[in-house]
């Protein structure tokens, strides 16, 4: 067994989409223990609540990979119930209007603003127990976006789809950044990780470098 895959031996994940934005926010739990993640909670918050308290989890962090509302919508209310410290790119928040947000008719009306506490910078490390997760700094989507390794597991937000990019016409975008980060950082992955984007299925480093349209890989 390959270290990647004693790695994931000591996980499970658990996915919830919207059902407005089809945004995914991942509950990565230890099999070994009640810790878990949670990466972007949004507007399936409700669902991602059940599941911490129905199996009485520890959530450790809250792991944001940008400041888009339907990846941040959950971040406040999570935080308010579990104590977590939220980690994200301080770029990103730039692009969070506070007085704005609450106007959004699909916001939770509990929604507030939230303080940082762990600063996210390229190639940092997180604890997870005994184990760890690298952050990767994936600017395009927005200037603050990144992606979060774990052995051949790459949570990977807005940055790559299945077949597609994240859009750069949005405050932040730039298209040129995220052809830059996707070549540069995420193709240089090992063909065989998973990326586990912020919509949509997942699919492989190997299959994006193939057959993605927007960045072929080279």
């Amino acid at each position: 067994m390959t270290a990647a895959q004693a790695l994931r031996e000591k996980l499970e994940v658990s996915i919830f989409a919207d059902d407005l934005f089809g945004e995914n926010c991942y509950v990565i739990r230890r099999r070994d223990t009640l810790a878990a993640l949670a990466v972007d909670p949004g507007l399936q918050l409700d669902r991602v609540r059940q599941l911490i308290d129905s199996e009485r989890l520890t959530l450790e962090h809250i792991l944001v990979t940008h400041g888009h509302i339907d990846h941040v919508a959950g971040v406040p209310a999570l935080h308010g119930q579990t104590g977590a410290p939220i980690a994200m790119h301080p770029d990103d928040l730039a692009i969070l209007d506070w007085e704005t947000i609450p106007q959004y008719p699909f916001v939770p009306s509990d929604f507030s603003s939230f303080s940082v506490v762990t600063a996210l910078t390229h190639g940092m490390t997180l604890a997870f127990q005994d184990l760890s997760l690298r952050v990767l700094h994936t600017p395009g989507h927005t200037q603050g976006s990144v992606c979060f390794l774990f052995g051949l597991d790459c949570y990977a937000g807005d940055t790559l789809f299945q077949r597609g990019i994240g859009r750069t016409d949005l405050p932040g975008g730039d298209m040129h950044k995220i052809v830059f980060s996707i070549r540069n950082v995420l193709y240089a992955l090992p063909p065989k990780t998973v990326v586990h984007p912020g919509h949509g299925p997942a699919t492989t480093i190997e299959e994006e470098k193939l057959l993605n349209p927007f960045v072929p890989g080279g």
